[in-house]
């Protein structure tokens, strides 16, 4: 806007200047001719540099306001997208219905980590929002991964696709039980091992959690099956696993709450005594 009012500013003046030049000249000479022939020159040359001053005027104001628009239009895409996440959010809590076992707390992922052999999130809930150490995360219904750290304003999370995490799983349309882990390369993949011939598993076959652990419930998605390999050592097949969650876009996330979690981990600390 300064550049605007600079231009402005100059171009006044050099009409002015111009206009001086040509008058004093008018004067200086008493011919007719050369008169009439400087006042059209002077005229002429006034209209073009006020032409063309104005086209470099409204250039840069149309710059200016472009580049206000592609600001204004990114503000209202980042709005847009946050309020989809809310909705998704939403239309997911809902589905898993006001008598379900397990409350959820929703927050806003604020760091990652996703190069590492153990990832985490850290989520913009802690103490204060009744989050503790063992809570498993979730992603709209899909796997994230389970709380470890906890301080009071925030949570570390740490994601299926770590090194140290073991997530207890369940082929859906079979019920046979295994175990989830990351493949140490993709942030996209996972392995499950030794699982027997006679299991039918087809690429595409869902993989969830299999309930028996006090972190997830049962039947949040952990993944599906993206490859079969027969191992002839062990008489088994290996299934390479596609992670359900995209931890790389990843912006928001809900923490299960178990609604007897208390009443658990009375019992977990009476039986590690």
């Amino acid at each position: 806007m300064k550049f605007l009012k600079i231009l402005s500013s100059l171009k006044v003046i050099l009409v002015f200047i111009l206009l001086e030049i040509l008058a004093l000249l008018i004067i200086a000479n008493k011919s007719v001719f050369q008169r009439s022939h400087f006042v059209q020159l002077s005229m002429d040359v006034s209209a073009m540099m006020y032409e063309k001053t104005s086209e470099l005027t409204k250039y840069f104001g149309l710059y200016s306001t472009n580049e206000e628009l592609v600001r204004h239009n990114t503000e209202l895409q980042k709005k847009v997208e946050h309020l989809q996440n809310i909705v998704s959010s939403n239309e997911y809590l809902a589905s898993v219905g006001h008598d379900s076992a397990v409350a959820f707390v929703p927050a806003k992922i604020v760091s990652k980590t996703l190069n590492d052999l153990d990832n985490y999130f850290i989520l913009n809930k802690g103490e204060k929002d009744g989050i503790s150490e063992g809570l498993g995360v979730v992603c709209n219904g899909n796997v994230l991964g389970v709380v470890q750290y906890v301080s009071r304003n925030y949570s570390a999370v740490l994601l299926a696709m770590s090194a140290k995490m073991k997530l207890s799983g369940m082929i859906k349309n079979d019920g046979h039980l295994c175990t989830v882990i990351w493949d140490k390369v993709s942030t996209s993949k996972a392995e499950i091992e030794d699982i027997p011939y006679h299991i039918d598993v087809k690429i595409g076959d869902t993989i969830v959690t299999s309930g028996f652990s006090s972190i997830f419930p049962e039947n949040y998605v952990i993944g599906t099956i993206s490859k079969i390999t027969k191992n002839k050592s062990t008489a088994s097949n290996d299934l390479q696993i596609n992670y359900s969650v995209d931890f790389m876009r990843a912006k928001y996330a809900e923490i299960v709450i178990p609604k007897d979690i208390n009443e658990i981990n009375k019992l977990k600390e009476q039986t590690n005594q």
